[in-house]
């Protein structure tokens, strides 16, 4: 059985850019330096509390190593998945005589693991080393609170007898004694944490795949942004992405809300859309540099083109990402789609049309069409979810290279640049004509199901600065 440790959460303002991008291996050499010793706001209960300390009344000092320290988060219910901190930021010191010496400075590696450091000269009087971890790092960005302060973990870890620290399979919760929504709120940011991370691998690991197949296409550059969330915050209201910040300081950021339903949060499919879908709008915007636009939900219909480009290309990724990239279940949605006796989707300009398009481009085996994006370029044999991922990266590419801003311009570029052979054309018009789309790719009907007079336009300019998301 795993022990469970009681951690307490410390306070330190850190932003993108504070850590050095340091792996949490190699000996550290460096000298220390003293800063004020930080106060802890909740309880401690060390498991390996018998074992031998030093005491002050031995003089001297010697080598205190980290062989590994390894946690999986909890809030100590059963209810969750505990879950580790990769690619995390985390910071090493110690404590005497009332000042706290800093020893190091890094990050956690990809399974969460802090591992192979190794401190000299540390006074025999230290019983115990500092360890702060920063949820976040300054690549990808910070899970923070509206404050602006990353979420921040403290744990004091008894030095033993042989001067070795070794932790691991241990699940601890962090948080204040006595104030349960503590662990879950922390619990719930640790998880933002772990998928903002899964996000970032799983997206960079697909574009990679495309770019050894096409090595003239440029390789997924990744940008720092913080995601803000916090206990009481924006309660059941949007979560979104914010291109001048949700304050409009002018620094982009997302918004991850809270929600009176907090099993949402325990949900293995909903938080993991949430994050993917949120930075998958902020890659856009970097790439497309597209104004945003507002909706009403994702079988409305949108007059402006743009905002179901947008929403669909977010869908595609979130779906892909949480559903293990199997939307099989709802591959015919467009087609039989029949609410109040009116199909929605057909034709029309929504977030779902375009998600559903755009995933007959990825899917390997479909009842109306046979086209994959990947198939015509595969040199190796490669498993259904092997091509699914393999053309979801060359998507990216697609969606990089045009800029596009439309699902019209979206498609055109990938068929002229990409859908080459008559035999390939023939399966893509077909994607098209399945989903209700004119042959230039252009949506054909209007909201009452009349067929359009002219095709529906983006507007010059957006209306807001924000991409706020229906929590569906």
């Amino acid at each position: 059985m795993k022990k469970v440790l009681l951690v307490v959460v410390g306070s330190f303002l850190l932003g993108i850019g504070v850590f050095n991008s340091v792996e949490a291996r190699g000996e550290e050499k460096a000298a220390t330096q003293s800063i004020e010793s930080k106060e802890s706001d909740g309880e401690f209960i060390d498991p390996d509390d018998k074992k031998p300390r030093a005491t002050r009344a031995v003089a001297g000092s010697r080598t205190v190593k980290i062989e590994k320290i390894y946690f999986e988060i909890t809030d100590g219910t059963k209810n969750v998945t505990p879950v580790p901190m990769p690619k995390t930021n985390f910071s090493v010191s110690y404590s005497l005589d009332g000042k706290e010496t800093l020893l190091h400075e890094g990050r956690t590696n990809v399974t969460g693991e802090i591992a192979g450091l190794s401190f000299p000269n540390i006074p025999n009087e230290v019983t115990s080393l500092i360890v702060r971890f920063y949820l976040g790092n300054s690549e990808r960005g910070f899970v923070q609170r509206y404050n602006r302060k990353p979420y921040t973990f403290h744990h004091a870890r008894t030095i033993p007898a042989n001067s070795v620290i070794n932790v691991s399979s241990n699940t601890a919760r962090f948080g204040v004694a006595g104030n349960p929504d503590t662990y879950f709120y922390n619990y719930v940011a640790a998880k933002i944490n772990y998928i903002f991370e899964q996000s970032v691998q799983e997206y960079s690991n697909n574009v990679a795949k495309a770019n050894d197949l096409f090595p003239d296409t440029k390789p997924f550059e990744l940008a720092p942004i913080n995601m803000n969330f916090e206990k009481d915050q924006m309660i059941d209201k949007s979560n979104g992405f914010n291109k001048n910040g949700h304050l409009g300081g002018g620094v982009p950021d997302i918004v991850v809300a809270d929600r009176s339903d907090r099993t949402r949060f325990i949900d293995p499919v909903i938080l993991k859309r949430t994050v993917m879908h949120e930075w998958t709008h902020w890659n856009w915007y970097r790439y497309a540099y597209a104004p945003s636009g507002g909706y009403e939900g994702q079988y409305s219909y949108n007059a402006n083109p743009r905002v179901s480009y947008k929403e669909g290309w977010a869908l595609i990724n979130d779906e892909m990402f949480a559903r293990n990239y199997d939307l099989d279940w709802i591959d015919s949605l467009v087609q039989t789609d029949k609410y109040n006796g009116v199909n929605r989707l057909f034709g029309k300009s929504t977030n779902m049309t375009v998600l559903l398009v755009l995933y007959d481009l990825i899917d390997v085996i479909s009842k109306d069409e046979d086209y994959s994006i990947a198939l015509r370029y595969l040199d190796e044999e490669l498993s259904e979810l092997e091509q699914k991922k393999l053309s979801l990266g060359i998507m990216h590419t697609v969606m990089a290279e045009s800029k596009a801003t439309t699902l019209q311009e979206f498609l055109t570029y990938l068929e002229k640049n990409y859908v080459r052979t008559k035999n390939d054309k023939a399966k893509f018009a077909k994607v098209l004509e399945v989903n209700g789309l004119s042959r230039d790719g252009s949506f054909t009907l209007d909201n009452d199901g009349n067929p359009l007079k002219v095709p529906l336009a983006a507007p010059a300019t957006a209306e807001d600065s924000a991409i706020l998301d229906k929590d569906e």
